[in-house]
């Protein structure tokens, strides 16, 4: 790796950590739980398999993930070692700092539906839920024919690009820029809701309660937003 040629900590620090793509592979290895080398790849969908290979070759060498041979199965998983682990928080409080102080609007380009429906996955309570199996179907108008609709098949949170053939329990409509701005909560659920920005069909106990279970980004969601620096630009 590069060296900044400084014995100060930041510096020699920078030269591990923010190398590009790898605070994105940190977080989702410290904050999404991510294990698996394609899960891991499905939350930073635009970096090359190779190239994430690399960083976590690269992270393996400075002590911060190990790989862990899976016991019943081939392949591997990793894992944040002690020193991975002390870095979640950091990269948690970097995250608030962006939203308190960063903040720009994100639907210049429609969000990825892929990534937000992954992320999604994980914050949907299951247990806010009815027991045994709930199939939820999300639709996200003039998103691209491939990112259009997915299935959420709960409580395994198995994510689907096609129809697993189960009944469809509950419909959420709307698009990509909508949804996201609720899940991170910069425009309340409810109102979404009322003005049919996101519309809800299906059985109605789990429509009626779509606010306890959905879910907001944990993080996030509860920063104050300032309004000097609005995501969700008005028309």
């Amino acid at each position: 790796m590069p060296s900044y040629g400084q014995f100060c900590p930041i510096a020699q620090a920078s030269e591990v950590i923010t190398e590009r793509w790898t605070p994105l592979v940190l977080r989702e290895l410290a904050l999404t739980g991510s294990r698996r080398f394609n899960d891991i790849q499905r939350g930073v969908p635009l970096m090359s398999s190779s190239l994430l290979s690399k960083r976590l070759r690269e992270l393996e060498r400075a002590g911060i993930v190990e790989r862990r041979p899976l016991r019943n199965a081939r392949g591997s998983e990793y894992h944040l070692t002690p020193a991975g682990q002390e870095l979640g928080p950091v990269l948690a409080q970097i995250g608030i700092w962006s939203e308190r102080w960063l903040r720009r609007p994100i639907f210049e380009e429609s969000p990825d539906t892929g990534l937000l429906m992954w992320w999604v996955r994980t914050t949907v309570k299951a247990d806010a839920l009815p027991a045994g199996l709930t199939v939820i179907h999300f639709r996200f108008a003039g998103a691209p024919e491939k990112l259009r609709y997915f299935w959420l098949v709960l409580p395994a949170a198995d994510l689907c690009l096609t129809d697993p053939g189960f009944e469809v329990d509950v419909t959420v409509s709307s698009d990509a820029q909508t949804l996201t701005a609720v899940w991170m909560g910069d425009l309340p659920l409810a109102s979404a809701v009322k003005s049919h920005a996101v519309e809800l069909e299906g059985r109605r106990a789990l429509t009626r309660s779509f606010a306890d279970w959905f879910g907001l980004h944990p993080l996030f969601s509860a920063v104050d937003h300032p309004v000097t620096r609005p995501r969700v630009m008005s028309a």
